[in-house]
């Protein structure tokens, strides 16, 4: 009878350092996966303001600075780094029909636990005709 007492003291000792560990390795799981998940939500972030400007720009012809500038400030709004953001467009007029393109770059920094940061290139790209 005594080694089942001496068993059963032993499992109250041993639950909760096994459920602790078990926590510990759910949390790194579901951090890592939100870590993973969120260059795809960015990239998506980047994609539907890149169709928005590309329509200004079949309007216009072209991408206006004042455009530009407001490309750039509504990246920053949605929260992206300044310092990571490149923008090439076709900045002059062209004839209806002529092809137009605009390209938005960023560098996103992935940061995974256990791990160094690694830089994730997003590159958005997209051609179009003018309208004008």
């Amino acid at each position: 009878m005594k080694r089942i007492r001496d068993k059963n003291g032993n499992s109250i000792i041993t639950t909760p350092i096994i459920i602790g560990i078990g926590l510990i390795i759910v949390t790194t799981l579901i951090v890592t996966a939100i870590n993973i998940i969120t260059p795809y939500l960015w990239y998506e972030k980047l994609s539907s303001t890149c169709i928005k400007y590309i329509y200004v720009m079949e309007e216009y012809g072209y991408l206006t600075g004042k455009e530009a500038k407001e490309l750039k400030n509504e990246l920053l709004m949605q929260g992206f780094d300044n310092e990571k953001i490149r923008l090439k467009y076709t900045n002059y007029k062209v004839d209806y029909g002529e092809p137009i393109s605009l390209l938005i770059s960023y560098d996103y920094e992935l940061k995974l636990p256990f791990r160094e940061a690694v830089i994730v290139p997003m590159i958005i790209e997209r051609s179009s005709v003018s309208k004008r």
